[in-house]
Protein backbone atom coordinates (compact mmCIF):
# COMPACT_ATOMS: atom_id res chain seq x y z
CA UNK A 1 0.00 0.00 0.00
CA UNK A 2 1.56 3.12 -1.32
CA UNK A 3 1.00 6.52 0.84
CA UNK A 4 1.85 10.12 0.39
CA UNK A 5 3.03 12.11 3.70
CA UNK A 6 2.46 15.68 4.92
CA UNK A 7 2.33 17.73 8.08
CA UNK A 8 -1.30 18.59 9.27
CA UNK A 9 -3.25 20.47 6.59
CA UNK A 10 -6.61 21.68 7.60
CA UNK A 11 -7.68 21.19 10.82
CA UNK A 12 -11.67 21.43 11.85
CA UNK A 13 -13.13 21.04 15.37
CA UNK A 14 -16.00 18.99 16.36
CA UNK A 15 -17.75 22.20 17.04
CA UNK A 16 -18.16 22.46 13.34
CA UNK A 17 -18.97 19.01 13.16
CA UNK A 18 -21.81 19.59 15.48
CA UNK A 19 -23.00 22.14 13.00
CA UNK A 20 -23.87 19.11 10.56
CA UNK A 21 -20.27 19.13 8.71
CA UNK A 22 -19.83 15.32 8.18
CA UNK A 23 -23.30 15.16 6.57
CA UNK A 24 -22.23 16.99 3.63
CA UNK A 25 -19.82 14.56 2.95
CA UNK A 26 -19.91 12.12 -0.13
CA UNK A 27 -22.55 9.16 0.77
CA UNK A 28 -19.94 6.50 -0.16
CA UNK A 29 -16.92 8.05 1.74
CA UNK A 30 -16.21 6.44 5.27
CA UNK A 31 -13.05 5.66 7.39
CA UNK A 32 -12.04 2.87 5.23
CA UNK A 33 -12.48 4.79 1.61
CA UNK A 34 -10.27 7.54 2.85
CA UNK A 35 -7.58 5.58 4.67
CA UNK A 36 -7.70 3.58 1.74
CA UNK A 37 -7.07 7.16 -0.38
CA UNK A 38 -4.71 8.19 2.23
CA UNK A 39 -2.71 4.87 1.69
CA UNK A 40 -2.99 3.66 5.76
CA UNK A 41 -4.80 1.06 7.49
CA UNK A 42 -7.70 2.00 9.59
CA UNK A 43 -9.16 -0.74 11.54
CA UNK A 44 -11.04 -1.75 15.24
CA UNK A 45 -11.36 -5.49 16.44
CA UNK A 46 -13.74 -7.94 16.11
CA UNK A 47 -14.51 -8.44 19.71
CA UNK A 48 -15.68 -11.97 21.83
CA UNK A 49 -19.33 -10.79 21.60
CA UNK A 50 -19.21 -11.17 17.73
CA UNK A 51 -17.69 -14.64 17.39
CA UNK A 52 -20.26 -15.77 19.33
CA UNK A 53 -22.68 -14.00 17.76
CA UNK A 54 -24.21 -11.54 20.57
CA UNK A 55 -24.10 -8.32 18.06
CA UNK A 56 -26.69 -6.29 16.21
CA UNK A 57 -26.43 -6.66 12.21
CA UNK A 58 -25.65 -3.26 12.25
CA UNK A 59 -22.71 -3.88 13.98
CA UNK A 60 -20.85 -6.14 11.52
CA UNK A 61 -22.28 -3.54 8.67
CA UNK A 62 -20.41 -0.73 10.35
CA UNK A 63 -16.94 -2.74 11.03
CA UNK A 64 -17.05 -3.60 7.12
CA UNK A 65 -17.91 0.13 5.93
CA UNK A 66 -15.87 1.89 8.07
CA UNK A 67 -11.99 -0.31 8.43
CA UNK A 68 -9.73 -2.18 6.56
CA UNK A 69 -8.22 -4.09 8.71
CA UNK A 70 -8.85 -6.20 11.28
CA UNK A 71 -7.63 -8.42 14.59
CA UNK A 72 -9.17 -10.59 17.00
CA UNK A 73 -9.59 -9.07 20.72
CA UNK A 74 -8.79 -12.50 22.31
CA UNK A 75 -9.54 -15.06 19.68
CA UNK A 76 -5.39 -15.82 18.53
CA UNK A 77 -4.09 -15.58 21.52
CA UNK A 78 -2.35 -18.66 23.38
CA UNK A 79 -5.11 -19.96 26.06
CA UNK A 80 -8.05 -19.71 22.64
CA UNK A 81 -5.27 -21.32 20.06
CA UNK A 82 -3.59 -24.22 22.55
CA UNK A 83 -6.08 -24.95 25.05
CA UNK A 84 -4.82 -28.12 25.79
CA UNK A 85 -0.75 -29.33 25.04
CA UNK A 86 -0.52 -29.88 21.10
CA UNK A 87 -3.88 -29.86 20.74
CA UNK A 88 -5.33 -26.54 18.34
CA UNK A 89 -8.53 -24.91 17.75
CA UNK A 90 -8.37 -22.17 14.83
CA UNK A 91 -12.54 -22.08 14.27
CA UNK A 92 -12.52 -19.04 15.65
CA UNK A 93 -9.41 -17.30 14.52
CA UNK A 94 -10.35 -19.12 10.69
CA UNK A 95 -13.93 -17.16 10.85
CA UNK A 96 -12.33 -14.03 11.44
CA UNK A 97 -9.71 -14.81 8.56
CA UNK A 98 -12.46 -15.98 6.10
CA UNK A 99 -14.13 -12.23 7.12
CA UNK A 100 -11.48 -10.28 6.66
CA UNK A 101 -10.77 -11.96 3.45
CA UNK A 102 -14.45 -11.89 2.20
CA UNK A 103 -13.84 -8.08 3.24
CA UNK A 104 -11.13 -7.23 1.35
CA UNK A 105 -9.39 -6.40 5.28
CA UNK A 106 -5.96 -7.05 6.36
CA UNK A 107 -4.79 -9.23 9.23
CA UNK A 108 -3.21 -8.59 12.35
CA UNK A 109 -2.22 -11.55 14.56
CA UNK A 110 -2.40 -10.98 18.52
CA UNK A 111 -0.61 -12.05 19.96
CA UNK A 112 1.69 -15.18 20.32
CA UNK A 113 3.98 -15.07 23.81
CA UNK A 114 2.42 -12.92 26.61
CA UNK A 115 2.93 -13.77 30.47
CA UNK A 116 -1.32 -13.43 30.68
CA UNK A 117 -4.22 -15.61 28.85
CA UNK A 118 -1.67 -18.44 28.98
CA UNK A 119 -3.21 -21.83 29.92
CA UNK A 120 -2.67 -23.60 33.01
CA UNK A 121 -0.91 -26.43 31.33
CA UNK A 122 2.28 -23.93 30.46
CA UNK A 123 3.05 -23.31 34.04
CA UNK A 124 3.77 -26.83 34.36
CA UNK A 125 6.99 -26.54 32.71
CA UNK A 126 7.97 -23.27 34.23
CA UNK A 127 10.88 -24.95 35.85
CA UNK A 128 12.26 -26.67 32.85
CA UNK A 129 14.03 -24.37 30.01
CA UNK A 130 14.43 -26.83 27.42
CA UNK A 131 10.99 -28.36 27.68
CA UNK A 132 9.46 -24.39 28.08
CA UNK A 133 11.36 -23.09 24.91
CA UNK A 134 10.25 -26.35 22.85
CA UNK A 135 6.51 -25.41 23.79
CA UNK A 136 6.56 -21.77 22.72
CA UNK A 137 8.67 -22.74 19.60
CA UNK A 138 6.24 -25.39 19.02
CA UNK A 139 2.83 -22.87 19.58
CA UNK A 140 4.38 -20.80 17.18
CA UNK A 141 5.25 -22.91 14.29
CA UNK A 142 1.39 -24.30 14.69
CA UNK A 143 -0.20 -21.04 14.84
CA UNK A 144 1.65 -18.97 12.35
CA UNK A 145 2.29 -22.03 9.81
CA UNK A 146 -1.35 -22.64 10.08
CA UNK A 147 -2.58 -19.14 9.14
CA UNK A 148 0.59 -18.27 6.75
CA UNK A 149 0.01 -15.70 4.33
CA UNK A 150 -3.25 -14.84 5.40
CA UNK A 151 -2.27 -13.03 8.58
CA UNK A 152 0.00 -9.71 7.38
CA UNK A 153 1.70 -8.55 10.76
CA UNK A 154 1.89 -10.68 14.55
CA UNK A 155 2.02 -9.21 17.97
CA UNK A 156 5.29 -11.58 18.13
CA UNK A 157 5.51 -10.46 22.14
CA UNK A 158 3.20 -8.46 23.77
CA UNK A 159 3.87 -6.27 27.15
CA UNK A 160 7.12 -8.05 27.97
CA UNK A 161 8.77 -4.96 30.02
CA UNK A 162 8.11 -4.21 33.72
CA UNK A 163 5.22 -1.75 34.24
CA UNK A 164 6.93 -0.29 37.24
CA UNK A 165 10.17 0.09 36.47
CA UNK A 166 12.25 -0.27 32.61
CA UNK A 167 13.00 -3.48 32.83
CA UNK A 168 11.93 -7.08 31.60
CA UNK A 169 8.44 -8.25 33.03
CA UNK A 170 10.34 -10.89 35.42
CA UNK A 171 6.94 -12.38 36.60
CA UNK A 172 5.98 -13.96 33.45
CA UNK A 173 6.28 -17.88 32.77
CA UNK A 174 8.09 -17.06 29.99
CA UNK A 175 10.92 -14.81 31.99
CA UNK A 176 10.95 -17.01 34.78
CA UNK A 177 11.42 -20.43 32.97
CA UNK A 178 13.36 -19.16 29.63
CA UNK A 179 14.79 -15.57 30.59
CA UNK A 180 14.93 -12.67 28.61
CA UNK A 181 15.95 -14.75 25.39
CA UNK A 182 12.30 -16.43 24.92
CA UNK A 183 11.85 -12.80 23.10
CA UNK A 184 14.41 -12.65 20.73
CA UNK A 185 13.89 -16.40 20.20
CA UNK A 186 9.77 -15.82 19.34
CA UNK A 187 11.10 -13.00 16.38
CA UNK A 188 13.26 -15.71 15.07
CA UNK A 189 10.99 -18.86 15.21
CA UNK A 190 8.03 -16.64 13.83
CA UNK A 191 10.24 -15.23 10.96
CA UNK A 192 11.24 -18.44 9.62
CA UNK A 193 8.00 -20.25 9.67
CA UNK A 194 6.06 -16.58 7.91
CA UNK A 195 9.43 -14.65 6.27
CA UNK A 196 6.92 -12.39 4.72
CA UNK A 197 4.73 -11.44 7.73
CA UNK A 198 5.44 -8.34 9.49
CA UNK A 199 6.74 -8.37 12.80
CA UNK A 200 5.87 -6.06 15.82
CA UNK A 201 6.49 -5.86 19.33
CA UNK A 202 3.63 -4.54 20.74
CA UNK A 203 3.06 -2.78 24.31
CA UNK A 204 1.37 -0.13 26.18
CA UNK A 205 2.59 3.49 28.04
CA UNK A 206 4.71 3.65 24.98
CA UNK A 207 2.92 7.10 24.64
CA UNK A 208 4.64 8.57 27.85
CA UNK A 209 8.35 9.94 26.57
CA UNK A 210 11.59 7.86 24.96
CA UNK A 211 13.59 8.95 27.91
CA UNK A 212 15.65 6.34 29.93
CA UNK A 213 13.00 5.99 32.80
CA UNK A 214 10.66 5.65 30.34
CA UNK A 215 9.07 2.23 28.96
CA UNK A 216 9.16 3.53 25.48
CA UNK A 217 13.04 4.65 25.93
CA UNK A 218 13.93 0.69 27.71
CA UNK A 219 12.15 -0.26 24.40
CA UNK A 220 13.70 1.97 22.09
CA UNK A 221 17.34 0.36 23.41
CA UNK A 222 15.95 -3.36 22.93
CA UNK A 223 15.27 -1.94 19.29
CA UNK A 224 18.81 -1.11 18.81
CA UNK A 225 19.86 -4.23 20.08
CA UNK A 226 18.13 -6.27 18.06
CA UNK A 227 18.26 -4.61 14.76
CA UNK A 228 21.94 -4.59 15.39
CA UNK A 229 21.97 -8.21 15.93
CA UNK A 230 19.77 -9.34 13.06
CA UNK A 231 16.49 -10.18 14.94
CA UNK A 232 13.76 -9.52 12.67
CA UNK A 233 11.50 -6.78 14.17
CA UNK A 234 9.83 -4.83 11.86
CA UNK A 235 7.15 -2.84 13.97
CA UNK A 236 6.49 -1.31 17.23
CA UNK A 237 2.94 -1.59 18.52
CA UNK A 238 1.81 1.25 20.61
CA UNK A 239 -1.39 -0.14 22.40
CA UNK A 240 -2.47 3.73 23.41
CA UNK A 241 -5.17 3.07 26.06
CA UNK A 242 -5.00 6.62 26.96
CA UNK A 243 -7.23 8.30 29.76
CA UNK A 244 -9.27 11.58 29.94
CA UNK A 245 -8.40 12.71 33.78
CA UNK A 246 -10.18 16.02 33.16
CA UNK A 247 -7.20 18.02 34.40
CA UNK A 248 -5.32 20.80 33.23
CA UNK A 249 -3.22 18.76 30.56
CA UNK A 250 -6.43 16.50 30.25
CA UNK A 251 -5.16 13.51 28.80
CA UNK A 252 -2.47 10.68 30.37
CA UNK A 253 -0.59 10.22 27.39
CA UNK A 254 1.32 12.41 24.48
CA UNK A 255 0.77 12.13 20.85
CA UNK A 256 4.00 14.00 20.91
CA UNK A 257 5.90 11.74 22.44
CA UNK A 258 4.57 8.90 20.78
CA UNK A 259 5.87 11.35 17.44
CA UNK A 260 9.35 10.90 19.07
CA UNK A 261 8.54 7.56 19.57
CA UNK A 262 8.02 7.04 15.57
CA UNK A 263 10.91 9.28 14.83
CA UNK A 264 13.23 7.36 16.59
CA UNK A 265 12.02 4.22 15.34
CA UNK A 266 12.58 5.70 11.69
CA UNK A 267 15.71 5.99 12.29
CA UNK A 268 16.35 2.00 13.01
CA UNK A 269 13.69 1.06 9.60
CA UNK A 270 11.32 -0.06 12.29
CA UNK A 271 7.65 1.02 12.00
CA UNK A 272 5.31 2.79 14.31
CA UNK A 273 1.74 1.02 14.48
CA UNK A 274 -1.17 2.41 16.71
CA UNK A 275 -2.86 -0.93 17.04
CA UNK A 276 -5.17 -0.73 20.67
CA UNK A 277 -6.31 2.77 20.69
CA UNK A 278 -8.89 4.05 23.42
CA UNK A 279 -9.26 7.09 25.19
CA UNK A 280 -11.43 6.57 28.26
CA UNK A 281 -13.07 8.57 31.31
CA UNK A 282 -13.00 7.29 34.65
CA UNK A 283 -16.25 5.20 35.57
CA UNK A 284 -19.33 7.22 36.93
CA UNK A 285 -18.14 10.78 35.90
CA UNK A 286 -21.21 12.50 34.09
CA UNK A 287 -18.92 12.82 30.22
CA UNK A 288 -20.21 16.40 28.67
CA UNK A 289 -20.11 17.30 25.11
CA UNK A 290 -16.86 19.48 25.67
CA UNK A 291 -15.43 16.36 27.31
CA UNK A 292 -16.13 14.23 23.90
CA UNK A 293 -15.76 17.20 21.38
CA UNK A 294 -11.87 17.49 23.52
CA UNK A 295 -11.65 13.02 22.96
CA UNK A 296 -12.46 13.36 19.53
CA UNK A 297 -9.48 16.30 18.88
CA UNK A 298 -7.38 13.58 20.85
CA UNK A 299 -8.03 10.61 18.24
CA UNK A 300 -7.53 13.22 15.38
CA UNK A 301 -4.10 14.33 17.08
CA UNK A 302 -3.00 10.37 17.50
CA UNK A 303 -4.03 10.13 13.91
CA UNK A 304 -1.59 12.99 12.68
CA UNK A 305 0.97 10.90 13.45
CA UNK A 306 0.06 8.03 11.51
CA UNK A 307 -0.63 10.05 8.52
CA UNK A 308 2.45 12.21 8.82
CA UNK A 309 5.10 9.77 9.94
CA UNK A 310 6.78 7.91 7.40
CA UNK A 311 7.21 4.87 9.12
CA UNK A 312 3.57 5.10 10.63
CA UNK A 313 0.73 3.06 9.18
CA UNK A 314 -1.86 1.80 11.11
CA UNK A 315 -4.26 3.04 13.14
CA UNK A 316 -6.41 0.69 14.74
CA UNK A 317 -8.93 1.18 18.13
CA UNK A 318 -9.56 -1.74 20.69
CA UNK A 319 -13.60 -1.32 20.00
CA UNK A 320 -16.60 -0.26 17.80
CA UNK A 321 -18.96 0.70 20.31
CA UNK A 322 -18.90 1.66 24.10
CA UNK A 323 -21.56 -0.48 24.87
CA UNK A 324 -19.24 -3.51 24.05
CA UNK A 325 -15.95 -2.28 25.58
CA UNK A 326 -13.16 -3.94 27.79
CA UNK A 327 -12.29 -0.36 29.44
CA UNK A 328 -15.10 -0.99 32.56
CA UNK A 329 -12.53 -3.62 33.89
CA UNK A 330 -9.86 -0.68 33.65
CA UNK A 331 -12.53 1.68 35.46
CA UNK A 332 -12.99 3.45 32.47
CA UNK A 333 -16.10 4.59 29.99
CA UNK A 334 -16.75 5.82 26.26
CA UNK A 335 -13.57 5.21 25.11
CA UNK A 336 -14.79 4.60 21.47
CA UNK A 337 -15.99 6.27 18.87
CA UNK A 338 -19.39 4.79 18.22
CA UNK A 339 -21.74 5.29 21.57
CA UNK A 340 -24.26 2.63 23.04
CA UNK A 341 -27.05 2.90 20.37
CA UNK A 342 -23.86 2.27 17.78
CA UNK A 343 -23.86 6.50 16.62
CA UNK A 344 -21.09 7.79 15.91
CA UNK A 345 -19.58 10.17 18.20
CA UNK A 346 -17.56 13.13 17.87
CA UNK A 347 -14.36 11.75 17.53
CA UNK A 348 -15.56 9.42 14.40
CA UNK A 349 -16.41 12.91 12.89
CA UNK A 350 -13.11 14.33 14.08
CA UNK A 351 -11.34 11.34 12.34
CA UNK A 352 -12.92 11.57 9.65
CA UNK A 353 -12.99 15.09 8.32
CA UNK A 354 -9.15 14.81 9.38
CA UNK A 355 -9.10 12.28 6.76
CA UNK A 356 -10.94 14.46 4.36
CA UNK A 357 -8.97 17.82 4.72
CA UNK A 358 -5.73 15.92 4.61
CA UNK A 359 -3.00 17.24 2.56
CA UNK A 360 -0.11 15.43 1.50
CA UNK A 361 2.63 17.12 -0.13
CA UNK A 362 2.98 16.17 -4.08
CA UNK A 363 6.44 15.43 -3.95
CA UNK A 364 6.88 12.84 -1.00
CA UNK A 365 5.37 9.17 -1.12
CA UNK A 366 5.41 6.96 1.86
CA UNK A 367 6.36 3.68 2.45
CA UNK A 368 5.07 0.37 0.92
CA UNK A 369 3.29 -0.66 4.09
CA UNK A 370 3.09 -4.31 3.17
CA UNK A 371 6.76 -4.58 2.82
CA UNK A 372 8.56 -5.77 6.03
CA UNK A 373 11.31 -3.68 5.26
CA UNK A 374 11.00 -0.69 3.34
CA UNK A 375 13.12 2.28 3.90
CA UNK A 376 12.28 5.17 5.23
CA UNK A 377 13.33 8.46 5.34
CA UNK A 378 15.51 9.85 7.92
CA UNK A 379 12.89 11.26 10.62
CA UNK A 380 15.19 13.73 11.77
CA UNK A 381 15.93 15.77 8.50
CA UNK A 382 14.00 19.20 8.40
CA UNK A 383 11.03 18.90 6.10
CA UNK A 384 10.28 21.92 3.63
CA UNK A 385 6.99 21.17 3.83
CA UNK A 386 6.24 21.95 7.73
CA UNK A 387 4.99 25.58 7.15
CA UNK A 388 1.51 25.69 6.44
CA UNK A 389 -0.03 23.79 4.56
CA UNK A 390 -3.33 25.30 4.36
CA UNK A 391 -1.90 28.32 2.08
CA UNK A 392 -2.82 27.92 -1.10
CA UNK A 393 -1.31 28.70 -4.32
CA UNK A 394 -1.00 31.91 -5.37
CA UNK A 395 -4.09 32.74 -7.25
CA UNK A 396 -6.13 29.90 -6.51
CA UNK A 397 -8.97 30.81 -4.33
CA UNK A 398 -10.71 28.22 -3.49
CA UNK A 399 -9.95 24.25 -3.12
CA UNK A 400 -12.46 21.74 -3.42
CA UNK A 401 -12.54 19.05 -0.40
CA UNK A 402 -15.82 17.28 -0.98
CA UNK A 403 -17.15 15.52 -4.50
CA UNK A 404 -18.94 17.90 -6.62
CA UNK A 405 -22.96 18.10 -6.10
CA UNK A 406 -25.96 20.53 -7.78
CA UNK A 407 -23.60 23.72 -6.20
CA UNK A 408 -20.71 25.26 -6.86
CA UNK A 409 -19.17 28.48 -6.04
CA UNK A 410 -16.11 30.62 -6.19
CA UNK A 411 -14.73 34.00 -5.53
CA UNK A 412 -13.96 36.39 -7.47
CA UNK A 413 -12.68 39.88 -4.85
CA UNK A 414 -14.45 40.26 -2.15
CA UNK A 415 -17.67 38.51 -3.63
CA UNK A 416 -18.98 34.54 -3.02
CA UNK A 417 -20.54 33.63 -6.23
CA UNK A 418 -22.64 30.55 -6.01
CA UNK A 419 -23.67 29.09 -9.01
CA UNK A 420 -26.10 25.70 -9.65
CA UNK A 421 -30.18 25.24 -8.89
CA UNK A 422 -31.54 27.10 -6.31
CA UNK A 423 -28.48 29.29 -5.75
CA UNK A 424 -30.19 32.19 -5.60
CA UNK A 425 -31.63 30.66 -2.36
CA UNK A 426 -28.70 29.00 -1.10
CA UNK A 427 -27.72 29.46 2.71
CA UNK A 428 -24.05 30.37 3.35
CA UNK A 429 -22.07 29.90 6.33
CA UNK A 430 -18.54 30.45 7.14
CA UNK A 431 -15.96 29.06 10.09
CA UNK A 432 -12.81 29.61 10.96
CA UNK A 433 -10.54 26.79 10.92
CA UNK A 434 -11.40 25.66 14.38
CA UNK A 435 -14.49 25.17 13.46
CA UNK A 436 -16.41 28.19 14.97
CA UNK A 437 -18.59 30.34 12.82
CA UNK A 438 -18.01 33.58 11.36
CA UNK A 439 -20.83 34.20 9.28
CA UNK A 440 -24.23 33.55 7.66
CA UNK A 441 -25.93 34.71 5.19
CA UNK A 442 -28.37 34.00 2.31
CA UNK A 443 -27.28 34.80 -1.33
CA UNK A 444 -29.01 37.44 -3.33
CA UNK A 445 -29.32 36.74 -6.78
CA UNK A 446 -26.50 33.89 -6.37
CA UNK A 447 -23.90 36.12 -4.25
CA UNK A 448 -22.69 37.07 -0.97
CA UNK A 449 -20.82 40.30 -0.03
CA UNK A 450 -17.83 39.44 1.93
CA UNK A 451 -15.98 42.54 2.72
CA UNK A 452 -16.63 42.61 6.38
CA UNK A 453 -14.78 39.75 6.68
CA UNK A 454 -11.23 39.80 7.66
CA UNK A 455 -8.29 38.51 5.56
CA UNK A 456 -7.13 34.62 6.09
CA UNK A 457 -8.72 30.90 5.35
CA UNK A 458 -12.05 29.92 6.13
CA UNK A 459 -14.59 26.90 5.44
CA UNK A 460 -17.22 28.00 3.63
CA UNK A 461 -20.44 25.41 3.76
CA UNK A 462 -23.27 26.12 0.69
CA UNK A 463 -26.75 24.53 1.57
CA UNK A 464 -29.88 24.92 -0.66
CA UNK A 465 -32.27 22.21 -0.26
CA UNK A 466 -30.35 18.63 -0.16
CA UNK A 467 -27.50 20.00 -1.69
CA UNK A 468 -24.72 20.96 0.38
CA UNK A 469 -21.35 22.28 -0.51
CA UNK A 470 -18.15 22.80 1.85
CA UNK A 471 -15.15 24.44 0.46
CA UNK A 472 -11.93 26.21 1.86
CA UNK A 473 -11.60 29.46 0.91
CA UNK A 474 -8.62 32.22 1.29
CA UNK A 475 -10.28 35.77 1.30
CA UNK A 476 -7.23 38.51 0.68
Amino acid sequence: MKKTHAFAGLVLSTTLLGAGLTNTFAADESLRSLADKNGIYIGAILNSQWFNGGLPGNYEQIHKKQFNIVVAENEMKFDATEPQEGRFNYNNGDKMVKYAQQNGMRVRGHALAWHSQVPGWVNNYKNDKQKLLKVLKNHIQNVVGHWKGKVAEWDVVNEAISNNEPQWRTGSVWYQGIGPEFIDSAFVWTHAVDPDAELCYNDYNLEQGVNPKAKAGFLLEQVKRWVANGIPIHCVGSQTHVEDTTTDKHFIGSPDSLRSLAKELAKLNVKLKITELDIGFKSGINVSKSDLERQGQTFRQYLDIILEEPNADTYLIWGVSDKWSWLGGLNRQKGLIYDDNLKPKPAFDSILVRLQTYEPPKDSVKADSTAKDSTVKDSTAKDSTAKDSTALDPGQSIKQFVSPSSLSMHIAGRTLFVTGLASKRAKVDIFDTQGRPIFSASTHNGTVDLHNIAEGIYVVRVRSGSSNLIQRVTIK
